[in-house]
């Protein structure tokens, strides 16, 4: 079985994930930016993992490009951000992201990491915002997987955990 992970991580979450990945697997990794079709439909497998930002999955455009010349290969999608996985974050992310010829191809969410100070204006700002948005909310109302957003804030903090992978890893290996 041959594989290779193509990736797109702004700050470095996304890479961590596809590094444990490739470790369990022996996949190479490309970043997404630079991968030629011609080069991707020579594998088996095709592994696709990028931040989530604004519900968006980073690099998830590829995929969606180039879906027709990966027939018959087997293709699960990872991303990663900084709320705690929830079936409500997959599945939003699942209706924005996998429609159409994309539908039906497993996708997996993974907790990534939050540091304000390390983002780049545009990102920083909309997360501020957002944390202030939820910070005036009644607590009560606030879900559990918003949390980490008003107790994080300033701090940097790391969720990432290779525990994660084990699903996608354990599929990959089936056949």
């Amino acid at each position: 079985m041959s594989g290779i992970i193509l990736c797109q991580s702004k700050y470095g979450a996304s890479k961590k994930y596809a590094e444990w990945i490739s470790q369990e697997t022996g996949f190479k990794i490309v970043e997404t930016k630079k991968a030629d079709i011609k080069d991707v439909e020579k594998y088996d497998t095709v592994i696709l993992g990028g931040g989530v930002y604004a519900s968006a999955i980073a690099g998830i455009s590829f995929l969606k490009k180039n879906i027709d010349a990966l027939k018959g290969k087997k293709i699960a999608v990872f991303c990663c951000g900084a709320a705690p996985y929830d079936d409500e974050i997959l599945d939003i992310l699942k209706k924005k992201n996998m429609k159409d010829k994309l539908a039906g191809i497993p996708c997996f969410y993974y907790q990534g990491m939050w540091d304000l100070e390390g983002m780049k204006f545009g990102d920083k700002t909309i997360c501020k915002m957002y944390v202030k948005m939820l910070s005036r909310k009644d607590p009560s109302e606030v879900k559990a997987w918003e949390r980490p957003f008003l107790e994080a804030k300033d701090k940097k903090c790391d969720w990432t955990d290779k525990k994660y992978i084990e699903p996608l890893v354990k599929m990959i290996k089936e056949e």
